[in-house]
């Protein structure tokens, strides 16, 4: 079985930055200049993620949950008139999951925002 893209831990402080980083990504989207945060996520997706607060649980994994090279991963990004819809891999529906209550995101809005977003970006993400 395939492993998972997780957050590294619970610490709100640290998906709030999780998700500040996925807004740089956003705000750059295709700028491809040599400072850009979209060039740096897509030109080593795998190391962004994984300096970004992403650990993979999986075969393969290196030693601090770094995501292997075997592991394809396929950056989408929506626009106003495009949106993609992810179809789950039919290994994931052959066992009921279970779904837990959502811990706590926060009571500041903005780090709340921040830290749904870093929950959101890579949501079950294979």
């Amino acid at each position: 079985m395939a492993g998972f893209i997780k957050l590294k831990n619970n610490s709100l402080a640290d998906q709030a930055k999780t998700g500040s980083a996925i807004i740089e990504v956003s705000k750059s989207a295709f700028d491809s200049s040599p400072t850009s945060e979209w060039r740096q996520f897509n030109d080593d997706t795998r190391g962004w993620l994984h300096r970004n607060g992403y650990r993979y649980e999986g075969p393969g994994a290196g030693p601090n949950g770094e995501i292997p090279v075997s592991v394809e991963i396929v950056p989408v990004y929506d626009t106003p008139n495009r949106m993609h819809v992810k179809v789950p891999w039919a290994g994931d529906l052959e066992t009921t999951p279970v779904i837990v209550n959502e811990p706590s995101y926060g009571s500041e809005p903005e780090v709340r925002f921040k830290v749904l977003l870093a929950r959101y970006f890579m949501r079950k993400c294979r």
